[in-house]
């Protein structure tokens, strides 16, 4: 039994060193690869930013419409409650 565990304990070891000798190795090829790389320069746009229309307010045609329907669906949905309590 003793023999079982010493062999566990040593692939353990083995294991987790081949794991840390792979992340030591990807830190210093991600170094290389930043130094022998160059980093993007940012390119500068040339046109013009776009206008945000939010602040804008819809056509007099569009709101009377809007209205309308909320108009039409409150006293629908009231009327439609007041026949489902009679």
């Amino acid at each position: 039994m003793s023999e079982l565990l010493n062999q566990a304990a040593q692939l353990m070891l083995v294991g987790m060193g081949a794991v840390i000798i792979f992340l030591c190795l990807l830190v210093v090829a991600m170094g290389v690869m930043k130094r022998l790389i160059p980093t993007p320069e940012a390119v500068a746009s040339s046109h013009t930013p776009v206008e945000d229309k939010s602040s804008d307010t819809a056509p007099p045609a569009v709101l009377a419409a809007i209205s309308a329907a909320i108009h039409h669906y409150r006293n629908g949905t009231k009327a439609a409650n007041n026949k489902e309590k009679s």
